[in-house]
């Protein structure tokens, strides 16, 4: 699943001392799940080759990690909170 980013402002139009949140969201960042997969080979005894093979499952892809910057805007001091994908400031 390919990886998206979005961010929203709460309220869009905020009046003087209101104020405003902004959150970004992020989807498709989940980790793979562990996968089954088949090791094969091949031993050769006195001149006979014998396939062999074992079943072993390998750990999925780890989510990658997410940092959010502080968001940017003209006239408006963002400040970070409790959760990392949320940013607060108050209107002048």
């Amino acid at each position: 699943m390919p990886v998206s980013c979005d961010v929203n402002a709460s309220p869009s139009a905020p009046a003087h001392g209101e104020t405003v949140t902004v959150t970004y969201s992020v989807t498709g960042n989940d980790p793979i799940d562990p996968t089954s997969a088949t090791i094969t080979g091949r031993v050769v005894v006195g001149g006979t080759p014998y396939d062999v093979s074992t079943a072993v499952t390998l750990p999925g892809t780890p989510a990658a990690s997410v940092t959010y910057d502080v968001p940017l805007c003209t006239g408006l001091s963002f400040i970070s909170t409790s959760d990392p994908a949320v940013f607060t400031a108050v209107v002048p």
